[in-house]
């Protein structure tokens, strides 16, 4: 299920654990253990307990593929500046200006605001994340940790001073489950909107399986709805893992994931393919420790090649990049160059 908004993202669920194949530090001692604190990773936040141990938790459904998309090369065309202030440990502003040909030309105004509660080193809530731009145009997304088993997400998105669009997701894990639900644009009047169900269970240390129903109520959809169900899988290797998702209405997804432990290289083979089309990418990250820089490229089947390097000039916070993408198919060029403030 997507996300409604450009700035929209899902988060996916992580825990810290205890190695018990570690020996006890207090092992070849009489005296009492005393047990230190852990330092949060964020300043003034609290530590949440959680009262189940989620190490062997899937995940969501929507990130089977996530590592895989997230080495897609963000490319751009045109110039954009960015510019982001802290204005407190849980408040932050930012600034955008981007000169380009598209709808994203012109000036944008985002907010982030984190809370303190804190469930992992890299897990803080609530998070409300939002931007705005002169014309118009919103996104606003909300997302809290109500427990360690439940979490909300609430995405909303404004055009030209009209309500575009809405989501509202809940999720429930366990040990071993995630079960979510959500909806969007859910209107009663009209009759119209869309439910997804979804379910991602691993059912050994290796294999995680999941199946999705989605339902859309539409006036203008003959019958006035419709409903699609698919199925995916994932098995975990050492240094890599392999995805598939297909449906009865002929789609499948496959893909692969390879990365050695400490390795700066990501590797990533996506193959998408349905009744009328099918296409494949390849796509890697190389992160340059010594230059401080990351690359990420990708090809494709159309035709499209596409590549972005962010080089941080260490140590003023500043990021450059550099995005350039051609389609061979339409014989056209896109170059970007970007400076990150922040």
């Amino acid at each position: 299920m997507s996300n409604v908004g450009d700035g929209a993202t899902n988060s996916s669920y992580t825990a810290t654990t205890f190695d018990p194949s570690k020996p006890s530090q207090s092992s070849s001692s009489n005296a009492p253990e005393t047990e230190t604190p852990q330092t949060p990773a964020f300043p003034n936040t609290r530590w949440i307990n959680s009262t189940m141990d989620f190490s062997k938790n899937p995940g969501v459904f929507d990130d089977i593929f996530k590592k895989i998309k997230e080495l897609t090369p963000p490319a751009f065309e045109g110039a954009k500046l960015s510019a982001t202030k802290m204005l407190s440990s849980h408040f932050q502003v930012s600034h955008s200006l981007a000169l380009t040909g598209g709808a994203s030309c012109g000036y944008k105004f985002g907010a982030n605001y984190v809370g303190t509660q804190l469930y992992s080193q890299s897990e803080v809530f609530p998070v409300i994340l939002g931007d705005m731009d002169p014309n118009g145009s919103a996104n606003a997304q909300i997302i809290h940790q109500w427990t360690d088993k439940i979490r909300t997400r609430f995405l909303a998105q404004v055009q030209t001073y009209k309500m575009a669009g809405y989501q509202i997701a809940l999720d429930y894990r366990t040990k071993y489950t995630t079960t979510s639900i959500t909806g969007a644009n859910l209107d009663l009047i009209s009759n119209s909107g869309i439910i997804v169900l979804q379910h991602l269970t691993r059912i050994t240390n290796n294999i995680d399986v999941g199946a999705e129903y989605l339902y859309q109520a539409n006036p203008a959809i003959p019958g006035r709805h419709i409903g699609m169900t698919s199925f995916a899988g994932r098995y975990r290797g050492l240094n890599w893992f392999g995805a598939a998702k297909f449906s009865p209405a002929g789609v499948i997804n496959l893909g692969y994931f390879h990365q050695k432990s400490s390795s700066p290289l990501q590797l990533g083979v996506e193959f998408e393919t349905s009744i009328k089309e099918s296409s494949a990418t390849f796509s890697y990250q190389y992160d340059i420790a010594k230059a401080n820089a990351t690359f990420k490229g990708l090809i494709d089947t159309n035709g499209i090649v596409s590549a972005v390097i962010e080089k941080r000039l260490l140590p003023l916070p500043f990021t450059f990049i550099l995005s350039s993408s051609l389609n061979h198919a339409k014989a056209a060029y896109r170059f970007g160059i970007g400076l990150l403030v922040g």
